[in-house]
């Protein structure tokens, strides 16, 4: 995540996720979220900021499953709302 109004360093880092490492019941539900996403289907740029917007957020996404790798870049307001609900349930696990 980067951008925003009053950024904070510290929660724009970047993070991991090892779905193998969750709980059963989290790492479920992020598959199920990926899935409702169609992560792999979408474009490499999912929307971009307004023209002249200013202090808006910009999350960008890798997800690595078996052979497959594909990384999402989106600003706010995600227009998509599966990657909008998928990037929700990404911060809450934020460690």
């Amino acid at each position: 995540m980067e951008g925003g109004f009053a950024s904070l360093p510290g929660l724009a880092a970047p993070m991991t996720i090892d779905s193998a490492s969750l709980p059963p019941e989290q790492a479920g539900e992020l598959e199920r979220r990926v899935q409702a996403a169609r992560f792999f289907a979408l474009p490499a740029l999912a929307g971009a900021p307004a023209r002249g917007a200013a202090d808006h957020r910009t999350y960008t996404v890798t997800i690595e499953d078996g052979g497959r790798t594909h990384t999402v870049r989106a600003s706010d307001p995600v227009e998509d709302a599966g990657l909008r609900d998928l990037l929700a349930y990404v911060r809450t696990l934020r460690p």
